[in-house]
């Protein structure tokens, strides 16, 4: 048998290959064909269209409350997908509408919830500073949630107080989850 250099299996060891003398890529490759081995994922991500629906359905509720808004919609990775500066919201609110959205969608849950856990002395305090500054802990940053229970994106929204926040990111979400919960029904056929 040849021999190659620095090694004692033939030169020919994948033609002759039993299960003692496979290489760890020939065997991997053998299981994964028989068990696929997931090694990357997609996770759902807010569409466009998506974003569309919560966008409009903030800037309503935001009229209704007779305040103009900085309203952003991210994905589920945390990208910007759409955004809205109405008329009179506050320039200064911008990025803190992005961020609230970003916070929500990257920690899966609204930005609300860290009111009490940020002050000093509390179990998160500095948390904030956490993302270059990015992580927000007032009201009005809340996570759009897919039928599966997954984060598929965020609203965020500024300018009013933290709780006319909330109301108008909270429309957003809502509406887009309605439009998740009904693409995800089975139509019957007539």
């Amino acid at each position: 048998m040849k021999q190659t250099p620095n090694s004692t299996l033939p030169a020919n060891h994948a033609a002759m290959a039993s299960p003692n003398n496979l290489t760890t890529a020939q065997r991997t490759s053998k299981l994964q064909s028989k068990n696929p081995i997931m090694t990357t994922r997609s996770p759902p991500q807010l569409s466009l269209k998506g974003a569309r629906i919560a966008l409009a359905a903030s800037e309503a509720k935001a009229t209704s409350l007779g305040i103009d808004m900085n309203i952003a919609i991210v994905d589920a990775s945390t990208h910007l997908v759409a955004f809205s500066r109405m008329p009179n919201a506050k320039i200064t609110s911008i990025n803190i509408a992005i961020d609230k959205a970003f916070t929500a969608a990257g920690h899966r849950i609204g930005t609300h919830m860290y009111k009490e856990a940020v002050w000093p002395g509390g179990p998160a305090f500095g948390l904030g500073t956490s993302n270059g500054g990015r992580f927000v802990t007032i009201g009005g940053g809340l996570p759009v949630v897919d039928g599966e229970g997954r984060v598929v994106g965020a609203v965020g929204v500024s300018t009013g107080t933290p709780a006319q926040d909330e109301v108008v990111a909270r429309a957003g979400v809502e509406a887009v989850e309605k439009v998740l919960r009904d693409e995800g029904k089975v139509k019957a056929k007539l």
